[in-house]
């Protein structure tokens, strides 16, 4: 969690001031929900509650889409039971697929110059790069030899779905296709030691300090690239203003998404700085909280939102 007590009160003045400019004025026509914290219970499902919630927005017009860190082999399910029938952005909003087809409408790829960076990056800490490809409309998992390996990339490769490619470090990006990202399973700090010289590699990247295989992940991607630029590209695509725009998320890699979006709402498990970032909290993830979100500000009263209101959320 950050400790910059400054830069937390500018977030959080920034984002009381943006949501005083626009007070919900507009009805949402686009949803944004991350998965992992925030669609799904710790038990990796959909609560009834949220389901139902779901479907009563997609009844009254609203476009409901998944922002996801995932692939699409293990998103696609979930669309499906959501019943979504439109683009979902997927790898931290690199790629934007058409669901159920399968399609790729949108990519925003790291050229494959600065993934070689990253990848002499983690090996000289001493991290197996995970490289993302997609070919056509396969999804591919290219990383370095096994003896490096550690025992989270081990956990992921025998979890995940899709060709896996091994290949001599040197070669794992130079002269080859552009990736979609470079990941990293390691220890917070050794995700920490990086970062410095992640400012000279003109890419994005984000961190988790603890992700779904429990432990730190960082993941590099094409400079600008974000869930908050796929949203972006998406509702241009479906000609939706950013203000009827909604996100919900609960980790760093939503802060972006969430600050972009015309409302933007954080769990209520999220961290401080994410919090921060959103224009209201709602409940967490064990408490119905995408629900109770979509419940208030989209099918409720709340959909013209009071100050008053907000303003005893993000202070709380």
């Amino acid at each position: 969690m950050r400790q910059d007590i400054s830069l937390l009160s500018h977030l959080i003045f920034r984002r009381h001031t943006s949501y005083m400019q626009t007070q919900l004025s507009q009805p949402i026509k686009l949803l944004a929900i991350d998965i992992d914290g925030t669609l799904l219970t710790p038990q990796k499902h959909i609560a009834p509650r949220t389901l139902e919630a779901i479907s009563k927005a997609q009844q009254e017009g609203v476009i409901v889409t998944l922002a996801t860190a995932r692939r699409y082999w293990n998103t696609a399910p979930i669309a499906t039971e959501l019943g979504i029938a439109i683009p979902i952005i997927l790898y931290d909003g690199a790629i934007i697929i058409q669901h159920p087809e399968g399609t790729v409408t949108y990519k925003n790829l790291l050229p494959s110059h600065i993934a070689q960076r990253a990848v002499d990056l983690m090996v000289q800490h001493g991290v197996q790069p995970v490289l993302h490809h997609i070919v056509g409309t396969r999804e591919e998992v290219w990383t370095g030899p096994a003896e490096y390996d550690n025992d989270w990339v081990n956990d992921y490769l025998n979890t995940t779905e899709g060709p896996l490619r091994r290949l001599p470090y040197d070669v794992c990006a130079t002269g080859q296709p552009d990736p979609i990202r470079v990941v990293a399973f390691t220890t917070e700090a050794i995700v920490e030691a990086m970062k410095p010289a992640l400012v000279d590699l003109q890419c994005s990247w984000n961190s988790i300090p603890s992700g779904s295989y429990h432990t730190a992940e960082l993941a590099i991607m094409h400079a600008g690239c974000t869930k908050a630029s796929g949203v972006k590209a998406l509702a241009q695509h479906l000609g939706i203003p950013a203000e009827q725009t909604m996100a919900i998320g609960d980790n760093n890699n939503d802060i972006e998404m969430l600050q972009a979006t015309g409302w933007g709402v954080a769990m209520g498990q999220a961290p401080e700085e994410v919090k921060a970032a959103a224009n209201a909290i709602t409940g967490s993830n064990t408490e119905d909280g995408v629900a109770q979100a979509i419940e208030r500000y989209i099918l409720g009263s709340e959909r013209q939102a009071s100050s008053n209101s907000l303003s005893r959320e993000i202070w709380r």
